[in-house]
């Protein structure tokens, strides 16, 4: 399931609208700097995860940035240049082979012909010219006495003619390759695609966008079962063969494939050829024609190209960082954080379990409400990371309550594709740097390591089981109580800090000592600034100073707001040690805020 086939499920069953991935602070931080390397003349390389470009969030990146350039030029997939799996069937005229290649008056194009582009058709030497007199062409001539010979007798040997014209291979005569669909967008050959770039006298100079995921995962580069191939059995149908290709071909080869291919191997790389190799050329070709144009960084042509690690040569994001071609390396690291994860569940958050009408009327009290909406969406932020998809799934399928939270996980992971905890190796620091060590780079492009508000975290579907039959146990339950008491913690905290505050304010009206004897008995540091001020210094007091001075006699507290005390003393003790309040705790705090804050200092 892609990502927006997620979110389109989502807005059908709650009637929320996704917050569309542009519009989030950090990708439009990204989009952002994208922008501004491609204004200043540099190339940019656009590094993402597996899971961006199967959800289609890696395609929404190369749209949102290549639409910024004022000049674009938006190179096809290869996939759409391919028409051997759609193409109709050859007409009747077209002959049994679908026609013939034009030969141009031999190999060269040029009228010339190679020393064995001439065959005998008997001849054990060359099978490569026609061996059939039939197929000679027939010329009317007009009877005027003359007798010409064209040396096309009939008797004896058959004639000599000139083969079929074969096309030059390689990368840069390849039809569907990456220099030849960059020339058809430029409207030149692709032999001159990079020179036509840097011409003298273009009008502007173009950004040139590059999906290198749909090189990697073009038909031509792999083998195996293509679309429209048979591999079953059918009445009158040979099998493996592709529709247009002609009667007799073997099964599984492509129409236009080389003498000698393998099945499903369609005729766009070389066989050897590595992953990215026609990106990295275009990088290496485009900087050396630039260089030697001269160009300035503001009439320079740029390279936008938006890949995974495994779609380009594995030196090659470094070499580009180290100067290549003048080229900016953007990693998809860090680049979302607590906000973004915030923003993308807000809306289903109004239509969670939980969340109905009847469950707020249900809680008359709109501050309660609020810290328990905002506690969950602290949690599902803090569980889930940067991981929009399985936040949003979280968001829909957890109802708030403690004791449901690890199921609820379980389910959603099982949900949504993620890492195993094959994925990712063990963590040997906790900082983020600005781009994924060496070591991290293949668990990074998995998904299983990120960068979550500038340190280093494991996915949560690395260490949780993804399924609702099996708890988080031993390690997994201990992490999944640290994050959930992380998330209390950042929610609750301030809350319990102003009720302190507003606490200490009416606590003055109920002493039963001098403030300043209160003090020195009960401050454990008392402030020094403060010495010649023994009412502010009251202030200071944290809560369990002042529930001491409760307990001591000192201060004489009415019983609504001494429980109120006890009950932040426990709150803060229990957040302090990283451990989670419960439902009943956290219902019982909501409402003594909410309480609290009605009552007059």
């Amino acid at each position: 399931m892609t990502g927006a086939e997620t979110e389109a499920g989502a807005g059908a069953r709650t009637g929320a609208r996704a917050v569309p991935p542009g519009e989030l602070p950090g990708v439009r931080a990204q989009l952002r700097a994208v922008a501004a390397d491609l204004a200043a003349g540099l190339n940019c390389l656009w590094l993402v995860t597996d899971a961006m470009v199967e959800s289609g969030l890696a395609e929404e990146l190369y749209r949102g940035a290549l639409s910024a350039a004022p000049i674009r030029v938006d190179v096809p997939p290869p996939a759409s240049a391919h028409p051997h799996a759609t193409e109709p069937e050859p007409g009747p005229g077209a002959g049994e082979s679908g026609g013939r290649a034009d030969t141009g008056g031999g190999a060269d194009g040029d009228g010339s012909a190679d020393a064995g582009g001439w065959a005998d058709a008997d001849g054990p030497a060359d099978t490569g010219g026609w061996a059939d007199a039939d197929e000679l062409p027939f010329l009317d001539l007009p009877e005027d006495g003359f007798d010409l010979d064209l040396g096309w007798s009939l008797d004896g040997a058959p004639p000599r003619v000139p083969a079929p014209r074969k096309e030059p291979t390689g990368p840069r005569h390849d039809p569907h390759g990456l220099l030849a669909r960059l020339g058809k967008e430029l409207s030149v050959d692709a032999d001159e695609a990079v020179a036509s770039l840097v011409a003298p006298g273009r009008y502007g100079r173009p950004v040139v966008g590059i999906r290198a995921w749909a090189e990697t995962e073009a038909l031509g580069t792999r083998t195996g079962a293509l679309p429209g191939t048979r591999t079953g059995t059918s009445t009158g149908t040979q099998t493996g063969v592709l529709p247009g290709a002609p009667s007799g071909a073997s099964p599984g080869v492509v129409p236009g494939a080389p003498s000698g291919a393998p099945p499903g191997v369609l005729p766009t790389a070389a066989p050897d050829a590595p992953p990215g190799a026609p990106v990295e050329r275009l990088f290496r070709s485009l900087a050396a024609a630039v260089k030697d144009a001269g160009l300035p960084p503001a009439e320079r042509p740029r390279l936008l190209v938006v890949a995974r690690l495994r779609d380009l040569p594995e030196p090659l994001p470094d070499e580009l960082r180290h100067g290549l071609g003048d080229t900016a390396v953007h990693w998809w690291w860090g680049a979302l954080g607590r906000l973004d994860t915030a923003t993308a569940i807000a809306p289903v958050l109004d239509h969670a379990p939980g969340s109905s009408g009847r469950d707020r009327h249900r809680h008359s009290d709109p501050l309660t409400e609020r810290i328990r909406r905002a506690v969950r969406s602290e949690i599902v932020v803090e569980v889930c990371g940067p991981d929009l998809e399985l936040a949003r799934l979280l968001a829909l399928d957890w109802d708030g309550a403690q004791h449901t939270l690890g199921a609820a996980l379980g389910r959603c992971l099982a949900r949504s594709p993620g890492p195993v905890p094959g994925d990712c190796p063990p963590l040997r620091r906790i900082g983020a740097l600005l781009r994924p060590g060496a070591e991290l780079r293949r668990a990074w492009a998995r998904g299983a390591v990120v960068s979550w508000e500038g340190r280093l975290r494991a996915h949560v579907g690395v260490w949780h089981p993804a399924a609702p039959a099996s708890p988080a146990t031993g390690e997994a339950e201990d992490r999944l109580t640290a994050l959930v008491s992380q998330a209390q913690q950042r929610v609750l905290t301030p809350w319990i800090e102003e009720a302190r505050q507003r606490l200490a304010v009416r606590a003055l009206g109920h002493l039963n000592r001098p403030v300043a004897t209160l003090v020195a008995g009960y401050s454990a540091r008392p402030p020094a600034y403060l010495g010649r001020d023994p009412e502010r210094a009251f202030l200071e007091l944290q809560v369990g100073e002042l529930l001491r001075a409760h307990i001591g006699g000192a201060l004489a507290l009415p019983a609504r707001d001494a429980a109120l005390l006890r009950l932040l003393v426990d709150a803060r003790n229990v957040l302090a040690h990283r451990s989670v309040l419960y439902d009943r705790t956290l219902d019982e705090l909501c409402a003594e805020l909410s309480q609290a804050d009605l009552r007059a200092p």
